[in-house]
């Protein structure tokens, strides 16, 4: 046993240090103009591994190196695990077969990558045996103090940019064994070969995540919902289908996500709530313009006009953002929302002092919707300026950010729960569906 251990382990170094082998080797795909295909050098094993624990136990032991990738194009990753526990693992045999899993914090525990998959649940065939479950192990037993080489097949997205894949290996149907934070770091060109913008000062994964978030001003608590703009469909409603000016109907943030199939939601706009004393006689009124998505129709639309308010609109899975929502020529949306101000356009903070009033230049407790030529980012700022907003959005690696409702307001839910909340009922909200 210890003699096979030994040439097993010779052979991963030998193969992570670059010595030739199909397992390394990206296959063929088809040629892009100018853009051509690369892999990082191999992560060696560490030394030492512990050996014998009681159960199912699994070290990680090495990986090829991190693939750069035409828009597409495929390469076959390797990690070595090393049985570290005292029980082997059979292939075909429920509660002690060894798989990887795909894992926090991208794309998440079990949920489908855009990097590799089955072809279910919205993932690429790439012969992954799910859609979740990357690979299994490559023989049919693995005792302990033995390497398992697990392989599996990346496709680069068509969307350039920067793409992680964590995995975890486990025994299914028993365990998850222990979380080393592997993962794999894809870069996918442009067409042309040139490489996507870098990748933004602080690491945020798609889907949702508290960040702490360092700037110039201080660091910034944020909750966090990002999603490729591929990936999810962008949705205004309003709880009234007509203009209202006044006891105008509201709805809680979970109602809206609930009745419209939504996966993720952030309150919208400022509004007159009804714990106001000066809004007794214009309850959950609001001075904005907002698209019904559902309706296919501006509610409020004489605020389209108005000289201060900023706008974010959605043709698809294209965002537009406006300083001034007169600048807006009515052309065609799926989604869209007016609120003040616009904080951050084309990567740079405004200037909004001579936009907001004295309570935005106070810390409290912010919303925001952001997008970029990727993403749409969903945010909830703790104890921020409105200004101070841009400066969190920017970090993020957002290009165009607006100032939502913030306060008693503030609701996010995402996945069938509040993750902040719930807030007061809302008379309008933003939505992302899964297509």
């Amino acid at each position: 046993m210890a003699r096979l251990a030994l040439s097993l382990a010779l052979i991963v170094s030998s193969l992570l240090l670059g010595a030739p082998s199909h397992a390394l080797a990206a296959p063929p795909s088809a040629p892009l103009l100018a853009c051509s295909n690369s892999e990082g050098p191999g992560i060696p094993a560490p030394l030492g591994p512990p050996s014998g624990i009681p159960g199912f136990h699994a070290q990680w032991y090495g990986q090829s190196g991190y693939p750069t990738l035409c828009p597409g194009a495929r390469s076959t990753a390797t990690v070595a695990y090393y049985n570290s526990g005292s029980l082997g693992w059979v292939s075909g045999k429920l509660g002690e077969v060894a798989y990887l899993g795909t894992w926090d914090s991208e794309p998440g525990q079990d949920r489908p990558s855009p990097l590799g998959g089955d072809g279910t649940n919205g993932s690429p065939a790439t012969g992954w045996p799910r859609y979740n479950r990357i690979a299994i192990q490559p023989a049919p037993y693995v005792g302990p103090g033995q390497v398992a080489w697990f392989q599996f097949t990346i496709q680069a997205p068509a969307d350039p940019g920067f793409y992680r894949l964590y995995l975890r290996p486990l025994i299914e149907g028993a365990t998850w064994m222990e979380d080393f934070g592997v993962f794999w770091l894809v870069t996918v060109l442009n067409p042309d070969g040139t490489r996507p913008p870098d990748p933004p000062a602080v690491y945020s994964p798609t889907g949702f995540s508290r960040v702490d978030v360092p700037t110039s001003a201080g660091t910034f608590s944020t909750s966090l919902i990002k999603e490729r703009l591929s990936s999810v469909s962008v949705r205004t409603v309003t709880a009234n289908t007509t203009d209202c000016f006044s006891a105008c109907p509201a709805k809680p943030l979970a109602q809206y996500a609930a009745e419209n199939g939504a996966y993720a939601a952030i309150h919208g706009s400022y509004f007159c709530p009804p714990d106001y004393a000066p809004c007794a006689s214009q309850v959950n009124t609001y001075d904005y313009a907002v698209y019904n998505s559902n309706l296919g129709a501006w509610i409020n639309a004489r605020h389209l006009a108005n000289p201060t308010n900023a706008l974010i609109t959605f043709n698809g899975s294209t965002p537009t953002a406006y300083r001034r929502v007169f600048s807006y020529a009515r052309g065609p949306v799926t989604a869209g929302i007016s609120n003040f101000p616009l904080v951050l356009q084309n990567g740079l903070p405004l200037d909004v002092s001579a936009d907001i009033d004295a309570n935005q230049a106070k810390r409290g407790t912010r919303g925001a919707i952001a997008v970029d030529g990727t993403y749409v980012y969903l945010a909830v700022i703790a104890s921020a300026t409105v200004p101070e907003i841009a400066l969190v959005m920017r970090a993020l690696g957002a290009r165009d950010a607006m100032n939502l409702d913030g306060g008693g307001s503030v609701a996010m839910w995402i996945g069938g729960g509040y993750v902040v909340g719930p807030g007061r009922q809302l008379p309008n909200a933003i939505l992302l569906l899964k297509p």
